[in-house]
């Protein structure tokens, strides 16, 4: 069974912001480490700090050739089988990927590759680059476990959100970035019969595809060698003549890696990952080459990516199923809640993967005010990307405020939403609302807000977010197109 279907959540993987797993099979899907360091939202910049914290720890220790105290910092590198992500060759519920004696050949395998003493691995997910026998599933069990304490905090919200019941209990074990030791602590924490479940955000996971060794290896190393063999005419290089007496110099890449492979073969490197990291050692600015690469390569997985695993939805089903249920919330106070939780979900779908980890009725001002809805700003292009590059309005949070009113909103509305902004947390709201009479007063009043520098609110009523909903079943970006027509209305009102 999915998640959504143990606690009758009546939302499909794309209303929701983790992954939909179903908790007897597993997900060829990886916490991806190198992912997370490419993401500057606030949630994901904390996690890169606790992984890099550890894995720090871990070089300090090589380098000073204290390998017992590296060996006793994988203590704890157990069997997450609370996420269902990876490929177990025993199942979900006997563990996979690290074990507590495949975590001390791990950090024997990297000591023995001297990878971190020559400078050439450096941060964690290089080790799947440059270590033997270590793969993307050993990578995501170990990054599991470092940032197991995010990963609990994660699921308490979303449990929060969704109205799941959770268990106070001892957590396993986690990395305190603060303390540089690994720590246990009580935690509510969510158990279905028995068995502790950790939701996982969307927008952390990947086929963890692109950043290896085989991309690195043919795409970088083979390339560069091949370039050189040609500009100095090794043995390998062929000449080919044409008819009318000119002729090109030339060299396959497929004959360059024969070469490796024969070197490998004839003992000259103990490995396709040692010839790697010897390659490296003399020529790093190739690896900084394939590193920079990725950082526009390695993405979040798309809606559609994850339902290929999760389970296929019709999205023009879907949509037709929540403009029912939007039109079936009665408008008034006693119906709030389930309005919000309602839009929530709604922007599951419209806005990710620009915008992610939903908390609702956050508490800002320390505690002084609270925001209906917050989610991070995660995006890399398009509507929300603009916003910070274009139009210069910080905009790291989004903050949503629902009013399931039956009247036109107003300006007490706006200076609501306008006094939860600040510029290092954001200066960019959404008001949703269930009916705007009067659209162009409504635009003007914002557009005094935003004169006033007081920040940037679009509101939105039933009529867009339908609008919006019903966009999904075509391929024109609607949704775009609508949100920019609203901000320029906004911000060039006279």
């Amino acid at each position: 069974m999915k998640i959504s279907d143990i606690y009758d959540l009546k939302a499909d993987q794309v209303q929701l912001d983790f992954v939909n797993i179903e908790i007897n099979r597993d997900y060829p899907l990886y916490i991806d480490p190198y992912l997370i360091s490419t993401r500057s939202d606030p949630w994901s910049v904390e996690v890169d700090g606790t992984i890099k914290s550890f894995f720090s720890k871990v070089v300090e220790y090589i380098r000073n050739s204290e390998h017992s105290k590296a060996i006793e910092l994988f203590r704890f590198m157990s069997e997450p089988k609370e996420t269902c992500l990876g490929i177990s060759k025993t199942g979900t519920k006997n563990g996979r990927g690290v074990g507590q004696g495949n975590a001390t050949d791990i950090i024997n395998e990297i000591i023995k590759s001297k990878a971190i003493e020559s400078g050439v691995v450096q941060n964690i997910e290089d080790i799947v680059v440059f270590v033997d026998d270590i793969d993307k599933d050993k990578l995501s069990d170990m990054t599991t476990n470092i940032i197991r304490k995010h990963l609990i905090d994660y699921t308490k919200e979303q449990c929060k959100i969704w109205g799941i019941p959770l268990t106070n209990q001892d957590s396993l074990p986690y990395w305190n970035r603060y303390t540089e030791d690994w720590e246990i602590s009580r935690e509510d924490l969510l158990f279905y019969q028995g068995r502790e479940l950790l939701l996982v955000p969307k927008a952390i996971v990947s086929y963890i595809s692109e950043y290896n060794a085989q991309k690195y290896g043919w795409h970088f190393v083979v390339t560069n060698e091949r370039d050189e063999q040609l500009a100095r005419r090794s043995s390998l290089v062929k000449f080919k003549k044409y008819k009318n007496g000119k002729g090109v110099y030339y060299l396959p890449k497929k004959d360059v890696n024969n070469q490796i492979t024969n070197q490998i073969s004839n003992g000259d490197f103990e490995s396709r990952k040692d010839y790697l990291r010897q390659y490296t050692q003399k020529k790093p600015e190739i690896f900084d080459r394939f590193r920079n690469s990725k950082s526009k390569e390695v993405k979040s997985l798309t809606n559609d990516e994850f339902m290929e695993h999760t389970g296929s939805v019709s999205i023009e089903k879907l949509v037709d199923a929540l403009v029912v249920s939007l039109k079936s919330i009665p408008i008034g106070t006693k119906n709030a809640s389930e309005y919000q939780k309602f839009i929530k979900s709604i922007l599951e779908i419209l806005f990710y993967p620009h915008l992610n980890n939903p908390i609702i009725e956050e508490k800002i001002h320390q505690g002084r005010k609270r925001v209906d809805i917050v989610m991070s700003n995660i995006a890399l292009g398009g509507f929300f990307h603009r916003l910070h590059n274009i139009n210069k309005i910080p905009c790291g949070y989004i903050f949503i405020e629902c009013k399931n009113y039956s009247k036109d909103v107003a300006n007490p509305e706006i200076d609501q939403l306008s006094g939860r902004f600040s510029f290092n947390k954001g200066k960019f709201g959404i008001l949703m609302c269930r009916n705007i009479d009067n659209k162009e007063l409504l635009y003007q009043r914002c557009s005094d807000t935003y004169k006033n520098d007081n920040g940037l609110i679009i509101p939105l009523d039933d009529n867009d977010i339908i609008f919006m909903l019903e966009s999904l079943k075509s391929e024109e970006d609607k949704v775009e197109n609508l949100l920019e027509r609203i901000k320029k209305n906004i911000i060039l009102n006279n």
